[in-house]
C-alpha cells in the first residue's frame, strides 16, 4: 500500500489535498437551513424556553401589580391626609405603572394565542394597541392633574409639609423597591411594546441567541446576527428603564425639596404653596417627554411605516448585487410588531433558486425573520404567463 501511495505523483496528491481543503470550506461556510424547525432538538428547546420564560414573566408582573397597587393606595391616602398635588403625582406615577403592569400581563395572554385563519399573523399587534392605549391613558391621567393643580391655585389651601414630605419619602422608597424587583426579576414594560418572544433577558442572552440561530435558520455564526439584535436590544430596554427610573427620582425628590420650603415657610409666605402645584405641572411635562415617542412609534407602526433602525438603502443594495440579479420592484418593508418586521419584494433575475435562497439570507443577516420574495425568471420573459413588474407606481398597484 505504501508502494502503491509513493507511485502517486505529489502534484496530484497537493491538488486531491486543495479538493478536500475546498469541498470543507464549501461544508463549513454553508448559511442557510433547509431541515424543518417542528423536526429539530433546536426548535423544542426554544419553544420550552419561551414557555418557562412567559411563565417566569407572568409570575413577576402579577408580583410587581400586587406591589404597586399597595403603594398606589398608601399615597392615594397620603395625598388626602397632606391635601397635597405633589403626592398625588406620586399615587398617579404608581399608578401608571399599576396600568402598565396590567396591560403588558392582558397582552402576553392574547399573543400566546396561535396564529388562526382570521388573525394569519397571529395577535402579536395587540402589544403595540396595548402600548398605545398605556402611552394614552397617562397621558390624560397627567392633563387631569394639571387640570386639578389649577383649580386648586384658585382656591386657598392649608398644605401640611410634615406628611407632604413622609408620603414624598415613601414614594422614593417604592420606586427603589420596584426597581429592585425588577432587576431581580425583568419583566418587559408596555412602553416597550415587546413582549415574551421579543424580550431580552440579558441573563440568558447566550443561550437564546444560539437557540434563535438555529430555529430561525441561520447557521453563519462569525456574524452572530440574533446576538447582536439582542445585545442592541437590551441596551435601547436598558436606557428607557433608567430614563424612567431617573424621572420618578427626580420627580419625589423635588417634592420632598417643595414639602421642606412648604413646611417653613408657607405660614409666613402663602403663595409657597405654589411650589406643591408645580409638582403636578412637572409631572405633565416628564409624562410627556416618555409617552410621546411612544405614541408616534405606534402609530408608525399601525400605518405599517418601515423601521426606522433598519438600513433599508444597505439591504436593497445588497439584494441588487446578487449575482444573476437584474432588477427589484414592488419593495414593502413593515413591522407586524416592534422589533418583527417583515419583507414582500418582486425579483428580476436570470437565476431565480439562487437568487431566492441568497435573498432570503441577506433579509435575515438583517433581522428580518418574514420575508416574501417573488421571482421573476428573466428567461421566461415571452411566455404568456409572465408578468415583469416594472411600472414605476407598482407599490401603488399591489
Amino acid at each position: 500500500m505504501d508502494e502503491l501511495n509513493q507511485d502517486i505523483p505529489t502534484s496530484q496528491k497537493k491538488e486531491e489535498e486543495n479538493i478536500i481543503n475546498k469541498l470543507n470550506d464549501i461544508y463549513q461556510l454553508k448559511t442557510f437551513k433547509t431541515r424543518s424547525c417542528n423536526e429539530e432538538e433546536d426548535c423544542d428547546q426554544y419553544q420550552a424556553y419561551i414557555s418557562s420564560q412567559t411563565k417566569i414573566i407572568k409570575s413577576s408582573l402579577i408580583t410587581i401589580s400586587i406591589f404597586l397597587t399597595i403603594f398606589t393606595i398608601i399615597e392615594f391616602t397620603g395625598s388626602l391626609i397632606s391635601n397635597s398635588v405633589g403626592v398625588l403625582t406620586i399615587a398617579a406615577e404608581q399608578f401608571t405603572h399599576l396600568i402598565k403592569s396590567i396591560i403588558t400581563l392582558i397582552s402576553i395572554l392574547i399573543i400566546e394565542k396561535p396564529a388562526d385563519e382570521i388573525m394569519t399573523y397571529g395577535y402579536h399587534r395587540s402589544e403595540i394597541i396595548a402600548s398605545l392605549c398605556s402611552a394614552l391613558i397617562v397621558l390624560v391621567l397627567s392633563f387631569w392633574i394639571v387640570h386639578d393643580s389649577i383649580e386648586l391655585i384658585k382656591t386657598p389651601r392649608q398644605i401640611n409639609g410634615i406628611q407632604m414630605f413622609i408620603f414624598s419619602v415613601l414614594g422614593l422608597f417604592f420606586s427603589y423597591i420596584i426597581r429592585c424587583i425588577k432587576d431581580l426579576y425583568p419583566v418587559p414594560d408596555s412602553d416597550e411594546g415587546k413582549y415574551v418572544k421579543n424580550y431580552t433577558n440579558t441573563k440568558n442572552l447566550e443561550l437564546k441567541s444560539s437557540l434563535l440561530e438555529d430555529y430561525l435558520g441561520i447557521e453563519d455564526k462569525e456574524t452572530n446576527i440574533i446576538e447582536k439584535m439582542s445585545k442592541k436590544e437590551s441596551i435601547n430596554i436598558q436606557k428607557r428603564e433608567n430614563i424612567h427610573y431617573i424621572c420618578d427620582i427626580m420627580q419625589s425628590i423635588l417634592i420632598i425639596i417643595s414639602s421642606i420650603i412648604i413646611y417653613f415657610f408657607q405660614v409666613k409666605y402663602p403663595l409657597v404653596r405654589l411650589f406643591d402645584d408645580i409638582c403636578g405641572f412637572t409631572f405633565m411635562i416628564i409624562m410627556l417627554i416618555i409617552s410621546t415617542p411612544i405614541i408616534k412609534q405606534c402609530i408608525d407602526i399601525l400605518m405599517e411605516a418601515a423601521p426606522k433602525d433598519l438600513k433599508i438603502k444597505d439591504l436593497y443594495n445588497d439584494l441588487l448585487n446578487i449575482n444573476g440579479v437584474l432588477n427589484i420592484h414592488d419593495i414593502h418593508i413593515w413591522s407586524i410588531s416592534i422589533g418583527r418586521p417583515c419583507l414582500s419584494l418582486h425579483i428580476l433575475s436570470e437565476n431565480p433558486q439562487k437568487t431566492l435562497e441568497e435573498a432570503t439570507r441577506i433579509c435575515k443577516s438583517y433581522g428580518i425573520r418574514h420575508c416574501t420574495i417573488q421571482v421573476e425568471d428573466n428567461s421566461q420573459g415571452r411566455r404568456l404567463s409572465f408578468v415583469k413588474c416594472d411600472h414605476e407606481n407598482d407599490n401603488n398597484i399591489h
